[in-house]
């Protein structure tokens, strides 16, 4: 089969197919065919060696991906050969066949595309466990979204307006800012403005926020922080301003400024919380994960809520997408077709 294999880390030129061995079923797993791979900025980190959960090098890219069942593990039941579904795993998803876990092989959604389905796993599970599971989110709350035009920001966006609460966006550019609002944001603050803090506390005004989903660090995260309502809470999903070089001390110290965090003191002073969400953790866990994912598919099905794919690729043309999700020119999800 062909496939992406990270052998060094390094820019996005380093990113090319090559033909390898297809993968082994085992017997608690299942061999999908892929047919549509969702794109994730942990998978631009984890090219350029800065992210934690990577397996050891050698290792073909990819978290999520839908395909169709082709080969059944013979310790599986209860699936079928033909079966379209979602996968999620720590790697593999870069190739046109992925062996993983029956367990790890969620249903796919019938209403959409292969592409919608690519772009729909990992962005809306994270949104959804970030503001239903551990924030809590009330139908009264104020939720604040950071990246709001990317993929987990357009789910969040898309959840929390259709759960009825009132949600402050926050994006690089108006364009981005624009496509929040189609979404249901009835705010939306541009973080690459100067002044950019001052502007959100004037925007939320004295009441604040109750909830925050934020997964870009540094000045933007401090900024969310700041603004919490008593009892609010914050919680973060990713931290896509982190780059460092090990030669470098200077980018260490800032990466290592602009990590998120908050004070005890702070917390108990203003009544607040800071939670954190790696969906990745929670796979060894499906007897966690599959109420979580009923859930969410009944909710979104329920609201008609789609997937916003924002840009489509070929899997040979990996560099160039890789290229479009680093520059943060994209919005919503990046697809690769195989």
């Amino acid at each position: 089969m062909r496939a992406v294999v990270l052998r060094r880390h390094g820019p996005a030129e380093i990113l090319s197919l090559e033909s390898v061995p297809d993968p082994t079923t085992g017997s608690e797993q299942v061999l999908v065919a892929v047919e549509a791979i969702g794109l994730n900025f942990a998978e631009v980190l984890s090219r350029k060696g800065l992210y934690g959960w990577s397996p050891d090098l050698p290792y073909v890219l990819g978290m999520e991906a839908v395909g169709v069942i082709e080969e059944i593990g013979d310790r599986v039941e209860g699936r079928e050969i033909g079966e379209r579904v979602l996968v999620a795993s720590q790697f593999g998803s870069y190739a046109e066949k992925i062996a993983v876990a029956a367990s790890s092989a969620l249903p796919a959604l019938d209403s959409y595309t292969p592409e919608e389905n690519a772009a729909f796993g990992v962005n809306y599970m994270t949104a959804w466990v970030s503001l239903l599971e551990m924030a809590r989110m009330r139908h009264t709350d104020r939720v604040l979204v950071s990246a709001a035009a990317g993929g987990v920001g357009t789910a969040a966006v898309q959840i929390a307006s259709s759960f009825g609460c009132e949600v402050v966006a926050l994006a690089s550019s108006d364009a981005k800012l624009q496509l929040a609002r189609n979404l249901g944001a009835t705010d939306a603050v541009c973080y690459g403005n100067i002044g950019f803090p001052d502007q959100l506390l004037d925007t939320v005004g004295s009441r604040g926020i109750d909830v925050a989903l934020e997964t870009v660090g540094g000045h933007v995260f401090k900024a969310c922080a700041d603004c919490l309502a008593p009892f609010g809470r914050i919680v973060v999903a990713g931290y896509a301003e982190l780059d460092y070089k090990l030669w470098n001390p200077i980018s260490l110290w800032r990466a290592w400024r602009g990590m998120p965090r908050m004070s005890m003191e702070s917390m108990y002073k203003g009544s607040k919380g800071l939670l954190s969400t790696h969906l990745g953790y929670l796979v060894p866990y499906p007897e966690i994960v599959r109420p979580v994912w009923d859930r969410l598919t009944t909710f979104v099905e329920e609201h008609k809520i789609r997937p916003i794919v924002g840009h489509v690729f070929q899997l040979a043309d990996v560099a160039e997408a890789h290229q479009l999700m680093e520059s943060r020119g994209s919005m919503g999800k990046i697809v690769m077709r195989v």
